[in-house]
């Protein structure tokens, strides 16, 4: 396994949420709460987001264990940060997206298993899509709608599909 790998064994403590950012998510969730400015800033803090970052009321993130460059959209994204997840700048997700960091051991189902994420920059992430731990997905890249992400994606082209495979390169405008 990788440097970037960790193993989490029964009794280890995983990364999460402290009650704050909890408390934080659960209130932006919230149709008037995610209104007031206070809140957006502390959520952002908490999860050392640019202010530059747009999220909606669905976004979700298991742990702060995330990097997220300047003018990105989170959109209704659902983060299971147990290794790091880095996202670059200019990204769009649309809704309903997932990435997850964190798989089981085959042999002891007990003993997760970390892999980081990383998204280059000026991807857009359509709806439905699920990124599975490990993945890279290159700068100028577009994953279409209902991809189940398993391997990494090179820069720009449009890939779909599950499992998500290049389609064609693109040549991205942003």
């Amino acid at each position: 396994m990788g440097l970037s790998v960790k193993v989490y064994k029964l009794g280890n403590k995983r990364p999460s949420n402290t009650f704050k950012q909890k408390l934080l998510l659960k209130m932006y969730s919230a149709p008037i709460l995610n209104r007031v400015k206070w809140v957006k800033q502390a959520l952002y803090k908490e999860f050392h987001l640019p202010l530059s970052t747009s999220i909606s009321k669905g976004f979700y993130c298991s742990a702060p264990n995330i990097e997220v460059g300047e003018h990105t959209g989170l959109g209704n994204l659902y983060i299971r940060a147990v290794g790091k997840v880095t996202i670059g700048r200019n990204c769009s997700f649309s809704y309903n997206n997932m990435i997850l960091t964190g798989t089981h051991d085959f042999s002891d189902f007990s003993t997760v298993i970390a892999k980081p994420v990383t998204i280059g920059d000026n991807v857009w992430v359509t709806s439905n899509v699920t990124i599975l731990p490990g993945v890279t997905i290159g700068s100028n890249t577009v994953i279409g709608a209902g991809s189940v992400v398993t391997r990494d994606i090179p820069s720009g082209v449009f890939a779909a599909g599950n499992s998500c495979k290049v389609i064609k390169q693109i040549d991205f405008k942003k």
